[in-house]
């Protein structure tokens, strides 16, 4: 997903085969942008029995076929007009852009796009399995000096861990795989072999998914994976499959690469996720990964708009502290009425009140032991929301900005985490546990400290 990719070939539109055009697609990021010499249309103004008008401009085209020059077939979905440049002497050139881009099949005119499976690739996935095929052991020998050893072999042993399952409601199901490409392997002397362990996530549907539907998945399986993590993870590649789409002779099924532009995905990090910075791990998951995905799932329609805001917050570390912190704001604000199957009417502090009673162990390390830390609390959050969504002079001196509003930005953080772990089922003690490990606690403890110092 990440990774540019370039493809050469013919392009023309599902009803008109005859009408190849040569051209190239580039893929950067998701983002495919289209340019062919010659065009697919011009845009129709008005028809009648005799005659069509037909605008300057070109024609978007809800799909678009092509073949690469080495074979692959390519469809691309939503496709829209980017313009054209006429050259006297020369040759009309057209540029296209694409919302989906699928490479590995052509979906003819008219024909829904639906898949049966779909498999994930993504960062920090292996390091929250906490799953390895590595044995590895290492050979010395003694040397005449007592006591010293000289290092003389390592031997390395990988067998692919077993997959594993994780059921789902109405007859999905969530399989983790594993494999480990080879570099420096086959053939010849090789000064250096290189195995990595990569792991996939495939989500088998009980019933065949719409494109829409596996972009939605896709974006919920990431959500999910960045709160385990604790931190952004981006998507490296997405796979669809058909059960009716296989290699021939084989029962292989035939993947399609599936791109398009997902919101801040940012390049791989440097470094794996330590588990210890994680909120879970798949062990971790409790009372046990089935029923914790299965919750997410079944949660996502009615906390939408509590998912939009936080991770809309956590895809975008860049912004403000002001708008970091409304968002946090109004993610807690709106979880309270959502939640609720009666939704009733009541003020901002009592909302406040009723989400951190959830867990009280852990409210009292995020806003302090006593219930005047609890008072003091709510009442900053709530003069200091109201002054930044109205900006109303009158409360600024109350609201709290600088050092302030960054701990109180991480208190909330600490607060959102809290209510979403408790919704997939994790219980409060477990929660308090993660918190402290994620130095959620240590976080809040530094500026509330540092806080001080500056006030006095």
């Amino acid at each position: 997903m990440l990774e540019l990719h370039e493809y050469k070939g013919l392009w023309w539109l599902p009803e008109d085969e005859d009408g190849k055009v040569a051209g190239d697609l580039s893929i950067a990021k998701g983002k495919a942008e289209l340019e062919v010499i010659g065009d697919f249309g011009r845009e129709l103004l008005s028809q009648t029995a005799r005659e069509k008008s037909y605008s300057g401009d070109l024609a978007d085209q809800p799909r678009v076929l092509g073949v690469s020059a080495d074979g692959k077939p390519v469809t691309l979905e939503t496709v829209s007009e980017r313009g054209h440049t006429v050259n006297f002497p020369g040759l009309p050139v057209s540029r296209y852009g694409a919302g989906v881009t699928l490479v590995g099949k052509h979906f003819g005119q008219g024909e829904k796009i639906t898949f049966d499976e779909i498999a994930i690739r993504a960062t920090d996935l292996n390091a929250w399995t906490r799953v390895s095929g590595f044995k590895t052991s290492l050979g010395f020998e003694e040397l005449d000096d007592p006591g010293s050893h000289a290092f003389t072999s390592i031997k390395v042993h990988y067998e692919a861990p077993d997959e594993i399952r994780i059921p789902l409601s109405g007859g999905e199901e969530i399989l983790i795989k594993f494999t480990a490409p080879a570099k420096g392997l086959w053939g010849g002397i090789s000064d250096h072999v290189e195995l990595t362990q990569e792991a996939a996530l495939h989500l088998r549907f009980a019933r065949k998914a719409s494109l829409q539907d596996v972009l939605g998945r896709v974006s919920q399986i990431r959500n999910f994976l960045s709160l385990a993590v604790g931190r952004p993870v981006s998507v490296l590649s997405v796979s669809g499959f058909q059960d009716d789409y296989k290699r021939g002779g084989t029962s292989s099924l035939r993947p399609i690469e599936l791109y398009w532009q997902i919101p801040y995905n940012p390049e791989p990090p440097d470094k794996a996720r330590d588990s210890r910075e994680m909120l879970f791990t798949l062990e971790e998951a409790q009372p046990e990964m089935s029923t914790v995905m299965r919750k997410w799932f079944l949660r996502q329609a009615r906390l939408e708009p509590v998912f939009n805001l936080f991770f809309g917050t956590l895809y975008h570390p860049s912004l403000y502290l002001e708008v970091k912190f409304l968002a946090y704001a109004q993610a807690i604000e709106t979880y309270d009425y959502r939640r609720r199957r009666k939704p009733s009417r009541k003020t901002f502090a009592t909302r406040a009140h009723d989400v951190l009673a959830q867990c009280r162990t852990v409210s009292k390390k995020i806003v302090g032991p006593t219930q005047e830390d609890l008072e003091a609390f709510v009442l900053n959050f709530r003069d200091t929301r109201n002054y930044y969504t109205h900006y109303d002079p009158r409360f600024e001196r109350k609201a709290a900005s600088g050092t302030d509003l960054f701990l109180l930005s991480i208190q909330l953080q600490a607060i959102i985490e809290m209510i979403l772990l408790r919704e997939l089922g994790f219980p409060c003690r477990a929660i308090d546990q993660i918190l402290e490990r994620a130095n959620r606690y240590t976080q809040i403890r530094h500026f509330r400290s540092k806080s001080t110092q500056e006030a006095g």
